[in-house]
């Protein structure tokens, strides 16, 4: 079973590493991250999420919200000091890294790493976020992370997405960044979305 692919979904195209830029408190931005992360029927994906400011619990909520079951697979990595608890109570504690020195690049592309190899299914990653991330490292300590976990997850097939919120950071910031994905998607204050795609993007 095939899931039926969204307006933003089918506007990526092929695009395996996506930019989700939202500004904080954007309607909408919960949806499209679970739709992005849904590139097949919502009970056969394994879905990894990357989280420095959502608890696990909320982020499996997330899904099943829209869903209303469980992917097939599921992983949270929290990263630095985001507070426990939120979301569901029974999430499954085996599903949960916890990375406590957000500074820790290495550190969270292990887990990554460990979660993404040999599986057959498709795997989904949400990683939330680019924001938080520079809260924590320069551009370019950050750039050169990032270089290497996107070729990470395209070397599995992986389809991803990367938040940052474009009100806090520079432009600058946001085209040196932009250059190691396949597409942007920008959230508007209303929840609709502007796609663009890596041969429009630069």
């Amino acid at each position: 079973m095939t899931a039926e692919k969204s307006d933003i979904n089918e506007r990526i195209g092929n695009a395996t590493t996506v930019m989700l830029g939202a500004p904080s408190m954007t309607s909408g931005t919960d949806e499209a991250c679970v739709d992005m992360l849904t590139q097949a029927a919502p009970g056969d994906a394994s879905v990894l999420w990357v989280s420095f400011t959502t608890p696990a619990g909320a982020c499996l909520d997330r899904w099943r919200s829209v869903h209303g079951t469980d992917p097939r697979d599921f992983g949270v990595i929290i990263v630095g000091e985001t507070v426990g608890g939120g979301g569901n109570a029974d999430i499954d504690s085996q599903a949960v890294q916890t990375i406590s020195n957000a500074s820790d690049l290495t550190g969270i592309g292990i887990k990554v790493g460990e979660f993404i190899s040999g599986r057959d299914e498709r795997i989904a990653v949400c990683f939330d976020s680019l924001t938080a991330l520079l809260q924590y490292v320069d551009l370019e300590t950050a750039y050169e992370f990032l270089h290497a976990l996107t070729g990470q997850l395209h070397s599995v097939g992986a389809v991803s997405h990367f938040h940052i919120d474009p009100n806090a950071h520079e432009q600058r910031t946001i085209d040196t960044l932009l250059s190691l994905f396949d597409a942007e998607v920008r959230l508007r204050e209303d929840g609709t979305a502007d796609v663009r795609t890596r041969n429009l993007v630069g």
